[in-house]
């Protein structure tokens, strides 16, 4: 049986997130041509975390 308590690298990766710290990862994306906004989707690689970006379109 591992605990993540005593395991030194998963209890740093907990920390950092923890902190804001994040290690984002482009998981995907959504570009509907009728609106003037594009969706960009990021996921964490140490905590699983998901965020959305919304940006304006070029032009």
């Amino acid at each position: 049986m591992t605990n993540n308590k005593f395991s030194g690298k998963t209890q740093r990766k907990n920390i950092l997130c923890f902190l804001g710290v994040h290690k984002w990862e482009r998981s995907g994306g959504l570009n509907i041509y009728s609106s003037n906004v594009r969706e960009k989707y990021f996921l964490c690689k140490r905590c699983g975390k998901k965020k959305t970006v919304y940006e304006p379109k070029k032009g």
